[in-house]
């Protein structure tokens, strides 16, 4: 998925030029508001591909799209349609709203339903790019660099199968780039995406990750599946603090594993011969010294996680705050 490359323009500037742009005879247009209302409106199952981009094809794409598309907004893009949704101008538009040119430029409103589930998906988008500067997470937002990505990297992208030197099929998951450019992700629309297809697959000789290595949990499958319906974006956050002396095995060192290492560290197969599958294992690696000198990547030991980023600082204080306590099963 190609990067839109607006970002850097002012922003007063592309307004001026959606606001100017693309004026139509009324009698050329469709009526938004689609002759009656259907019976009923559905703006429980709202999604980007499903709700949202039908209505730009029939009352946007005319203008914004093609090699020259108006305002160099091209709303084939899902990029350049998230750009005008966060910074207001979308709604704005389509509710005719004072201070902005009424759209689509016919005079007509879209209907009370098309406003809504555009309303819905702005709404329950988070449209926010990685900050250096830090910004807070949302528990309503899945976000990529905190949890798909790792999640991706240990179940998918390990050696021998998505990683960038045996990819299988070319497909290679280990980073947002790779990623997006392989099509196995359709923003908006987890239905329609061959990774969450793959992942929920019944057929063993279909789902991924292969058997006999360990299927994604209930709760990572819908992660994976509110991400892309978010839009699939290369979002992160910074978790408000780290809680350092509240450490449990279940609750802080599990997660953690399952994760971060649990694609190469289970089953028969685990790598190294080290499978981190129950918490006596884990326990055994941890109290060894072998775990924190592999998370820390300490001389002499192979760093983990294999083909990720390391663990942040305050994951690397609770385990050896676990480990400092005996390494409790709690």
């Amino acid at each position: 998925m190609k990067r839109f490359k607006l970002a850097s323009l002012p922003l007063v500037f592309l307004v001026f030029l959606w606001v100017s742009a693309c004026k139509h005879d009324p009698a050329e247009m469709p009526n938004p508001g689609g002759g009656e209302e259907p019976e009923i409106c559905d703006t429980v199952n709202v999604t980007f591909q499903g709700s949202v981009f039908p209505i730009l094809q029939q009352y946007c794409l005319s203008c914004h799209s093609g090699a020259t598309p108006e305002a160099g907004l091209n709303f084939e893009n899902y990029e350049d349609v998230a750009f005008v949704a966060r910074s207001g101008q979308l709604l704005g538009a389509i509710r005719h709203e004072a201070g902005f040119t009424a759209m689509p430029p016919s005079g007509i409103k879209l209907s009370d339903c098309n406003i809504a589930k555009f309303e819905i998906w702005i709404r329950d988008t988070t449209f926010t790019e990685p900050d250096p500067g830090g910004n807070t997470c949302d528990p309503d937002t899945v976000y990529f660099q905190n949890t798909i990505l790792p999640l991706l990297q240990s179940s998918c992208g390990i050696i021998g199968c998505h990683d960038p030197g045996t990819a299988t099929g070319r497909i290679i998951l280990t980073d947002y780039n790779y990623i997006m450019n392989s099509g196995v992700i359709t923003p908006g629309d987890p239905q329609d995406s061959e990774l969450y297809e793959k992942i929920t697959e019944d057929d063993p000789d279909k789902v991924m990750p292969p058997p006999p290595n360990a299927s994604l949990t209930a709760e990572q499958k819908a992660a994976v599946f509110k991400w892309i319906q978010q839009g699939a974006l290369n979002n992160y956050c910074d978790q408000a603090e780290c809680d350092t002396v509240n450490v449990t095995f279940s609750t802080t060192i599990w997660p953690v594993v399952q994760g971060r290492c649990f694609g190469c560290h289970n089953g028969p197969n685990a790598q190294g011969g080290i499978s981190l599958d129950n918490y006596t294992n884990i326990a055994e690696v941890a109290n060894s010294g072998r775990l924190m000198g592999a998370i820390r990547h300490e001389e002499g030991y192979a760093p983990m996680p294999q083909n990720g980023s390391k663990l942040s600082d305050c994951n690397i204080t609770q385990f050896q705050k676990w480990i400092n306590d005996g390494t409790p099963n709690n």
